[in-house]
C-alpha cells in the first residue's frame, strides 16, 4: 500500500509539473510601445487610458500628462504598432509620427487649445 500512494503521490507531482510549464509557455507575450500623442488636458489623458484598452489586441494604456507619451502594453500576436496608431486616431488624437498639416474626421476634445504640429 505504502507502495502504491509513493506512486501515485509521482504521478500526480508529474502530472502537476507538466501542467504548470504548459502554462507557462502557452502565456501571452506582451511588448509596450511608446508615443507621444497630441492631447493636452487631464480628460484626454483619461479617455486614452480608458479607450485603448479596449481595442484588439491593447492590454493597458498609461498616458502622462507632462510629456504626453502613451506606453500602450499589447499584444503582437493580435496587433501592431502601425494599429496601435490607427487606434489613437479613432480616439480622435494625433502622434507625433503623422506628417504635419495631418486632419483626423473625428477630434476628440472639444476646445481648441490642442496643440497642431
Amino acid at each position: 500500500m505504502k507502495k502504491l500512494t509513493t506512486i501515485l503521490t509521482i504521478a500526480l507531482f508529474v502530472f502537476v509539473s507538466a501542467s504548470l510549464k504548459a502554462q507557462t509557455t502557452d502565456a501571452k507575450e506582451v511588448k509596450t510601445y511608446s508615443i507621444k500623442v497630441m492631447f493636452h488636458c487631464p480628460n484626454g489623458k483619461a479617455l486614452l487610458e480608458t479607450e485603448l484598452p479596449k481595442k484588439r489586441g491593447v492590454i493597458s494604456a498609461v498616458a502622462s500628462l507632462d510629456t504626453k507619451i502613451v506606453e500602450i502594453k499589447y499584444d503582437p500576436k493580435l496587433t501592431t504598432p502601425e494599429t496601435l496608431i490607427e487606434y489613437i486616431h479613432q480616439i480622435g488624437y494625433l502622434t507625433e509620427l503623422d506628417p504635419a498639416g495631418t486632419t483626423l474626421p473625428k477630434k476628440a476634445c472639444s476646445h481648441d487649445s490642442e496643440p497642431t504640429h
